[in-house]
């Protein structure tokens, strides 16, 4: 009986309703997708940063070295020399000391030269092939196996530089020796290689600008020979044996020249301060939509009970109860809530997954927003519980109807 009575207040007045819960849909979609998506980032950005410690690379920002370094989205400082891999490898306060070179792509996604080491970092294991043995070959990470349709012994020719449209390096085709299965981190967007792949590569290039700088300060005269061309890295990501470590280690690298250092906690800790308020804003602007929606809640069913007055009236001179209208005011303001709630949750479900499409294809990282869980029951039944705390001053004054003054006015 109840459920009838409140079906056909809600018919006679649909399109008001549906603008409520609307409303009500839009804030809660609001607060569930921020939520999705700071979950997603956050578990991404602690699965990239595997437990490195340090970050040691050329001489600028530490924010960028963290961000080109550990989570392959911006540029290199700059390069620092092989022997300070050796130094950091000898240190005993080291556990690992993994190398990174960069400077080349495949179709977009960056070809790193690395170790072997650099895939025990994110626990990967090969769904085929091997590891490479010999330069220019090739691990690939699984996204890029799976967009680029390469497999176990095909080749492929790398780009001069971080983006897609630079020089083609035909003279040095890697071949394909390893497929890495999917890990959620970073490495599935990479081609790993050897960093003497990486030298291999560029070493004609280095070469003739080495003989051209040599040329410039003999005046200009031909040379047979190139010099020899330093071997260079971008940087070494770094895990300590202990705590005396982090009290060492930057110590000892603060008077090497040209180089910089990072540690990833701090500068993703940074990086969550700047990105931090914009987040906070639309935060507050979805809680504000809730409590729009609140009183918006509080005036349709306000103006409903003082429409239906002689309705109510009437059902108390027939046998209801003050309770029970009390209870259909509530119930109805539930039911509202509770559609309101999940339709938000849908929206906001669809509006992250959407952004985080968006993201990867602009060649940011991958996503991966975590299952609907407690965090969105918990915000369905805030926005239920605000329907029902609006309908409370509403539900009193049905509760208050005097059928026999009402009926003879």
């Amino acid at each position: 009986m109840l459920v009838k009575l409140i079906w056909a207040s809600i018919c006679r007045k649909p399109l008001g309703w549906a603008f409520h819960v609307l409303s009500l849909a839009l804030g809660v979609a609001v607060v569930v997708a921020l939520l999705a998506i700071d979950t997603g980032i956050d578990e991404r950005f602690t699965r990239d940063l595997a437990g490195i410690d340090l970050v040691v690379s050329g001489k600028g920002s530490p924010l960028q070295i963290i961000l080109s370094s550990v989570f392959q989205i911006d540029q290199p400082t700059g390069n620092i020399p092989l022997a300070l891999l050796t130094r950091l490898k000898d240190n005993m306060l080291v556990k690992d000391a993994i190398p990174l070179s960069l400077g080349d792509n495949l179709a977009g996604y960056r070809i790193v030269g690395t170790s072997p080491d650099y895939g025990a970092l994110y626990g990967a294991r090969l769904a085929g092939g091997q590891w490479w043995h010999a330069p220019l070959e090739a691990v690939l990470g699984a996204e890029v196996a799976r967009t680029q349709g390469l497999k176990v012994g095909d080749m492929f020719v790398g780009e001069h530089g971080l983006a897609r449209g630079g020089e083609r390096h035909d003279h040095s085709p890697y071949r394909v020796v390893g497929i890495l299965a999917p890990t959620g981190a970073v490495i599935d967007r990479l081609a790993l290689t050897d960093i003497a792949s990486v030298w291999k590569v560029h070493e004609r290039e280095n070469a003739e600008h080495a003989a051209a700088v040599a040329a410039e300060r003999t005046g200009g005269g031909e040379t047979d020979t190139y010099p020899e061309v330093g071997r260079e890295v971008t940087a070494v990501l770094v895990r300590y044996r202990s705590v005396m470590g982090a009290l060492m280690v930057p110590r000892l690298l603060k008077t090497t020249p040209n180089v910089q250092t990072a540690v990833p906690a701090l500068e993703l800790n940074r990086l969550n301060k700047l990105l931090g308020t914009g987040t906070e804003v639309l935060r507050a602007f979805g809680i504000g939509l809730l409590a729009l929606s609140a009183l918006g809640f509080f005036v349709a069913l306000l103006t409903a009970v003082q429409e239906r007055q002689r309705e109510l009236a009437l059902l108390r001179a027939l046998g209801s109860g003050p309770g029970r209208l009390l209870r259909m005011v509530l119930l109805e303001a539930l039911l509202l809530g509770l559609a309101g709630g999940i339709l938000g949750l849908l929206i906001g479900r669809a509006a992250a997954a959407f952004a985080a499409h968006v993201v990867a294809n602009g060649g940011g990282p991958a996503i991966a927003l975590p299952p609907v869980g407690a965090a969105d029951a918990i915000i369905v039944a805030a926005a239920m519980t605000l329907s029902l705390l609006a309908a409370l001053l509403p539900a009193f004054a049905a509760y208050r109807v005097r059928p026999a003054q009402v009926l003879r006015a």
